[in-house]
């Protein structure tokens, strides 16, 4: 029953949130203020009365005392002067004696009676002011009494004077008050109806309409935009979509292009191995010299078809946000491990190769495996492109708070239309083929992808026909290393 209670649109809910609000609110500011009214209401008759009350109190002192002696002077008939007071400000006027006796009453219905302990009459005899609301057995309704004393020249109590006046025309002051107040109320609340309405759609109509987007992207439109309207927020929530949607259609757009391209690059040494174990199966059986040439093909194919998934692979898992390991890391050891590694490759190209490397560097957070791979890149790319009797250089330092290593070389150089491209996927510079095997234009993707992991950054500084030189930023951290520790 109370899910059926509740809307279950976003709209429904504002407004039935706002018009409860307002109902609590609104309602108990009216509540609190009828109270208050309607006991000011009381409280401001029974002041007035109290006063005309011990004015007439006053004025009736000394008829009282003649009217006790027994005197009948016209001029001060206290049965006229009852009246008259009574008539002018429309109460009823009952006079009482020291013995609660009713002496005259301005209203010929009360008849001569005692009149009992009420609290009004103990409050005057007191000396104090109190009033009292009870049923009037003359009359027959309910009526608001006061009493002030009618004191001689020594203080003493001669007589009360009590006056009373109908309640049913307070109580009709009263319901007109909680009348306007209502009117008031109700007043506020269809604005706020109207406000709560308005606010609302403001809100729930961008949402909606971003709801639409959404679920269109999500059925493969992904040409959709949302327009930012509403509130701030609203508007932030769609500019934020926007740009969320762009950054998914960029990203489909890379994976499309990295998926053509690395089927294209994976096609042409797969093609490369048919063909050549083709010419196997066709003369290798007579040809030993022929079947040796086409192994050794094929056995750099291989090669270069392995490094090229492991660069797919590695680029990957980059693209998916996968942490690496790190950990404090001197990467002397592992710069003079890689210097010797491609040792032998830089003597079968006829090139000098130049190592200089501390013998300790500050430690860096790092992935030893990962800096492995963008080093023996960087060092593979410059054996490639450097003519015989050549030079590479691989150099380290730190300065600034970070490590930086250098590779150059002095081979072909890079145009400078081409380096604002050169770290892209499956970029290759036109007109600028190795001598040797060529890469799928992943090595130096691979590269910044990877450094930028790391929290660094890779710059390049290329002259055609003299040289490049890439130098990977690392920053370094506080903690020291523990050379105990054998960390490399």
């Amino acid at each position: 029953m109370r899910h059926r209670l509740i809307p279950r649109s976003l709209q429904g809910r504002l407004l039935l949130t706002y018009l409860a609000l307002m109902l609590l609110g609104l309602g108990g500011l009216i509540l609190w203020t009828g109270l208050r009214l309607q006991f000011a209401i009381i409280e401001q008759v029974e002041h007035d009365l109290e006063l005309e009350s011990l004015i007439l109190a006053n004025a009736l002192r000394e008829p009282l005392e003649k009217w006790r002696e027994g005197e009948r002077d016209p001029a001060h008939d206290l049965d006229r002067l009852v009246r008259a007071y009574a008539q002018s400000v429309n109460v009823r006027v009952t006079i009482v004696d020291s013995r609660l006796r009713v002496i005259f009453s301005s209203d010929e219905a009360v008849l001569p009676h005692v009149e009992h302990d009420h609290p009004e009459i103990v409050a005057a005899i007191l000396g104090r002011e109190q009033h009292d609301i009870r049923w009037d057995e003359w009359r027959k309704e309910e009526r608001l009494f006061v009493a002030a004393p009618i004191r001689d020249d020594d203080g003493r109590v001669e007589g009360l004077v009590q006056l009373s006046v109908p309640m049913a025309s307070l109580y009709g002051e009263m319901v007109r008050t909680w009348a306007s107040l209502l009117g008031a109320g109700g007043v506020m609340l269809l604005v706020t109806v109207l406000a709560s309405l308005l606010l609302a759609r403001q809100v729930v109509g961008p949402l909606q309409s971003l709801t639409k987007v959404t679920e269109a992207m999500a059925a493969g439109d992904l040409e959709q935009q949302v327009v930012p309207a509403g509130p701030d927020e609203v508007q932030r929530l769609g500019r934020a979509f926007n740009r969320m949607a762009e950054q998914v259609r960029e990203m489909l757009a890379r994976q499309r292009a990295f998926v053509a391209n690395a089927a294209h690059e994976l096609r042409s040494p797969l093609t490369s191995l048919q063909l050549r174990l083709e010419m196997l199966q066709r003369h290798g059986q007579d040809n030993p010299d022929l079947t040796h040439h086409y192994l050794r093909q094929i056995e750099q194919e291989l090669k270069h078809l392995h490094q090229l998934v492991e660069h797919l692979l590695a680029l990957s898992q980059l693209d998916e946000g996968k942490p690496l390991p790190r950990a404090p890391l001197d990467l002397a050891p592992l710069l003079y491990e890689l210097a010797d590694e491609v040792g032998p490759l830089v003597q079968a190209a006829g090139l000098a190769i130049r190592v200089d490397v501390p013998p300790h560097l500050p430690p860096v957070a790092a992935n030893s495996e990962s800096i492995r791979v963008i080093v023996r890149n960087l060092l593979d790319n410059a054996i490639k492109y450097t003519p015989d009797g050549g030079r590479v250089a691989l150099r380290a330092e730190a300065a600034d708070g970070e490590v930086r290593i250098v590779v150059a070389d002095t081979g072909q150089g890079i145009p400078p239309e081409h380096l604002p491209h050169i770290f892209e996927r499956f970029y290759r510079v036109d007109g600028v083929r190795p001598r040797r095997q060529g890469g799928a234009g992943l090595g130096l993707s691979l590269v910044r992808s990877t450094v930028e992991a790391c929290g660094g950054y890779v710059s390049v500084e290329s002259t055609p026909g003299e040289g490049s030189t890439f130098t990977i930023h690392l920053p370094t951290t506080e903690k020291p290393l523990d050379r105990r520790s054998g960390d490399v």
